[in-house]
């Protein structure tokens, strides 16, 4: 039998790995796959790396930014990136917003004058995000680049999404900067994620890319446990089943269990759970990412930033991520790595791979993606679902009840789809640690409080 623990973590992604990494000894994990780290791994392909998708880590308060940094060392190295966005009327970098200088002259202009206009306006609030996009960035942004990029990434009417909760990413223009960035060869404007980090470990390295972030994370946990499929959870009994290696064990989770699995699929393993919920979670709208992993042989492209965003939408990607600028090692030097980012909602039956393969490569060829003389040597696909949460105006009050549910249980539901929510790892990072901190708090207090006075 195993050992009863005081906190079960189930996920070991970086949310989870960041609450073991403080409980040390006092925590079990959890991890259904045979190694750690959630979305937050790479693959290697031959002599190329892929991350699953784009991570770029950027830091959002001090603390986690000195635990992790304290962790990892040399080998997390600055990487600030410089991204584009293509578009019918020239191309930018991003955000789109703030360097309206690089579309054709016309198309500037009314980009500004409109924007002039949102802002003399009456606010009014938004009650979808079309209204959103529309009241905070006008028609003609929305008509160039915002508009045609969030139907292909969203792949739903966009007035049919709720006007909150998918711009955590998006700079709201400031008119001043806008116009800077319109008239200006240079600006000073930061984007959210300008001091941003990724790993560059020595030549040679058994491990490169964003999974040395979960690596170094899972090193520091006293009991983390892979291939451990969860198979129910007990809310009255405080009990967890979990099926390693063919047979099943009961594990009491004692005082607290945190769970990063993505909400519906933990509601659905809780006995005891309201049925009608737990229906009303599974039906949870959500994107997933087809990420397709493609080894390229010959030049590298000339200074294509770290990903470009495309607002064709007859183009079948949202999203190129040219990884190579990430690490110059995570390809030889006569190749690069290409990441390929296509979505869809989680509902649509998965396109045929032979299928899918041949369009992105004809897509590819139109977007002039490719330097003369490049060779594909291999693609993979990896398919990330959940990827993006889809909010609409039932979601959040669904999600809300299933949290104040869980936690009378004493279940937290943490991480990026734990929360059903959008955030970056250096968030989900944040509330990992000061759950724990929190945590060790109150249980040490409560033995303090505990022992008798002489």
């Amino acid at each position: 039998m195993p050992r009863d623990a005081e906190v079960v973590i189930l996920g070991a992604g970086v949310t989870g790995l960041a609450a073991a990494c403080a409980l040390k000894d006092r925590a079990i994990v959890l991890e259904r796959d045979s190694r750690p780290g959630g979305l937050v791994r790479t693959e290697r392909v031959g002599e190329y790396w892929f991350d699953r998708v784009l991570h770029l880590l950027y830091f959002q308060d001090r603390d986690t930014e000195q635990r992790i940094r304290s962790l990892m060392g040399d080998t997390l190295a600055p990487c600030a990136p410089r991204a584009w966005c293509e578009t019918s009327a020239g191309t930018t970098l991003f955000p789109f917003q703030m360097h309206l200088g690089g579309l054709d002259p016309a198309s500037r202009d009314r980009c500004v004058h409109d924007l002039i206009d949102v802002s003399k306006g009456l606010a009014r609030l938004p009650t979808n995000f079309e209204e959103h996009l529309l009241g905070t960035f006008g028609q003609a942004m929305c008509e160039i680049f915002l508009f045609p990029y969030n139907r292909k990434m969203w792949k739903r009417p966009l007035r049919n999404l709720a006007p909150s909760g998918f711009t955590w990413n998006i700079t709201p223009p400031k008119l001043d900067e806008v116009l800077r960035g319109a008239f200006e060869t240079k600006t000073d404007f930061q984007a959210y994620n300008s001091a941003g980090w990724y790993p560059r470990p020595p030549s040679g390295s058994a491990l490169r890319g964003m999974e040395l972030l979960s690596a170094s994370l899972a090193s520091q946990a006293a009991d983390l446990r892979t291939g451990c499929s969860v198979e129910s959870v007990d809310l009255i009994q405080r009990k967890v089943v979990v099926r390693r290696a063919g047979r099943p064990e009961r594990m009491p989770y004692g005082d607290a269990l945190l769970s990063t699995l993505p909400l519906p699929t933990l509601v659905n393993m809780c006995r005891g759970f309201p049925l009608g919920l737990q229906r009303a979670c599974d039906r949870l709208p959500r994107n997933r990412v087809l990420s397709v992993a493609m080894s390229i042989q010959g030049p590298r492209p000339e200074k294509p930033g770290h990903w470009r965003y495309y607002a064709d939408e007859s183009l079948l990607f949202t999203r190129l991520v040219f990884l190579h600028e990430f690490d110059p090692e995570l390809a030889p030097p006569e190749g690069w790595p290409l990441l390929i980012e296509i979505t869809e909602p989680a509902e649509w039956p998965l396109t045929e791979k032979a299928a899918l393969f041949a369009r992105i490569r004809a897509d590819l060829r139109r977007a002039k993606a490719l330097p003369e003389g490049s060779k594909i040597l291999d693609e993979r696909l990896m398919s990330v679902d959940p990827a993006y949460v889809v909010f609409n105006a039932q979601s959040q009050k669904i999600v809300e009840v299933a949290h104040r549910i869980l936690s009378s249980h004493g279940v937290t539901s943490l991480g990026r789809y734990g929360r059903w929510e959008y955030s970056s790892m250096s968030s989900c990072m944040r509330d990992g640690f000061t759950w724990a901190d929190a945590w060790l708090h109150r249980s040490d207090s409560a033995e303090v409080e505990a022992v008798p006075l002489a």
